[in-house]
């Protein structure tokens, strides 16, 4: 019987947590993401609301205060700066081609 009441509880928190939804990563590699993201939309126009759906979809069920205070980390300001100044550096084709790569990998 006492089993089962561990089980129980070790379940009720297991789902708390969940329920929590923290933020799956890092800042870091949240700011790389998103920045990432939003350049494939400037290189990709036509598939601009595809990767603005992915930028939703990686915070999906996190709470809005969560991923608002993660963007204003420092950690993440950096990265998706890093993102805005490294991406451009590769050529179109390599851009382009990764870009998809990112929208097919859904």
């Amino acid at each position: 019987m006492r089993l089962y009441r561990l089980l129980y509880l070790l379940g009720a928190i297991l789902i708390t947590e969940i329920a929590l939804a923290k933020m799956p990563f890092t800042n870091e590699v949240f700011g790389k993401a998103e920045g990432t993201l939003d350049y494939c939309a400037r290189v990709d126009p036509g598939s601009a609301e595809k990767y603005q759906q992915r930028k939703k979809d990686l915070v999906k069920g996190v709470p809005e205060k969560e991923v608002e205070d993660a963007r204003a980390a420092e950690e993440y300001k950096a990265s998706y700066d890093w993102a805005k100044e490294e991406l451009p550096k590769m050529s179109k084709e390599e851009s382009v081609s990764a870009c998809a790569a990112a929208l097919g990998g859904k």
